[in-house]
C-alpha cells in the first residue's frame, strides 16, 4: 500500500474511533476523564497523519506516532498557541464554562457576542470570526446550535488552527446534546473535547 492511502485509512480509522468515543460517553459508557484521556490521543494521531500528508517522506512521520508529544510540541511552538476559551449557553446568554486563561475585557467581548445572538435569533447562518485584539492576541469567534466559543490564541492562529476550534465545537455540541437538549445545565457533567488545546481553569 503507497504512503498516501496508508495515510488516508489510519485517518479514517481514527476519525471513526472518535465518532464511537463520542457516541460511548453521550450514551454514558465512558466517563468523562477517560473521554478527555482517549480524545486528546485521537486528535493528536490525526495532527500527526495531517503532518505526513506533507512530508516528503510520510512512512517517518508516521512511524513517529510513538513520539508524538514531543512532535506536537515543537509544531505548536511555531504556530498560533490557544490560551483559553470561554463557552457561553446561546439559549441564556450566560457563561457555561471557562477553559485555561482567558484574560479578556468583556468590553472586547459583548459587541461580538450580542452579533452573534442576534444573527442566531434571526435564523441566519453565523461564520467564524477571528479578531486581532492586541500586538500578541487573537481571537476566534465560533457559534453552534446550542453554544458560542470564543477562543483566545497567543500570536495568530492557523487556519487549520481555526478549523480544528470548530471541529472540537461540533464534537462538544454533539457529545453533550442530551444535556443540552433539558432545562439545566451542570457544566461539571459535560465532556470538554477542547481540553487538547487548553488546560481547565481551576475555579475556587
Amino acid at each position: 500500500m503507497e504512503p498516501n492511502q496508508k495515510m488516508q485509512v489510519f485517518k479514517t480509522q481514527t476519525q471513526e474511533k472518535i465518532r464511537k468515543l463520542i457516541a460511548e460517553f453521550a450514551e454514558g459508557m465512558v466517563s468523562r476523564e477517560q473521554f478527555h484521556v482517549i480524545y486528546e490521543r485521537y486528535t493528536s494521531q490525526l495532527a500527526m497523519a495531517d503532518m505526513a500528508a506533507t512530508s516528503r517522506s510520510p512512512d517517518a512521520v508516521m512511524g513517529m506516532l510513538s513520539d508524538m508529544p514531543a512532535t506536537i510540541a515543537v509544531r505548536e511552538a511555531h504556530m498560533g498557541k490557544a490560551v483559553g476559551m470561554t463557552i457561553y449557553n446561546n439559549r441564556s446568554g450566560t457563561l457555561l464554562e471557562t477553559l485555561g486563561d482567558f484574560d479578556v475585557s468583556p468590553e472586547k467581548l459583548s459587541p461580538i457576542l450580542n452579533d452573534f445572538t442576534m444573527m442566531m435569533q434571526s435564523g441566519k447562518s453565523v461564520e467564524r470570526e477571528t479578531r486581532k485584539i492586541s500586538a500578541k492576541q487573537w481571537l476566534v469567534f465560533a457559534g453552534g446550535i446550542f453554544t458560542t466559543v470564543v477562543t483566545l490564541f497567543r500570536n495568530e492562529p492557523s487556519e487549520a488552527q481555526c478549523r480544528e476550534i470548530e471541529r472540537l465545537h461540533r464534537d462538544f455540541e454533539e457529545a453533550n446534546r442530551a444535556f443540552f437538549m433539558s432545562n439545566m445545565i451542570d457544566s461539571t457533567k459535560l465532556a470538554y473535547p477542547f481540553i487538547v488545546f487548553v488546560q481547565r481553569k481551576v475555579r475556587g
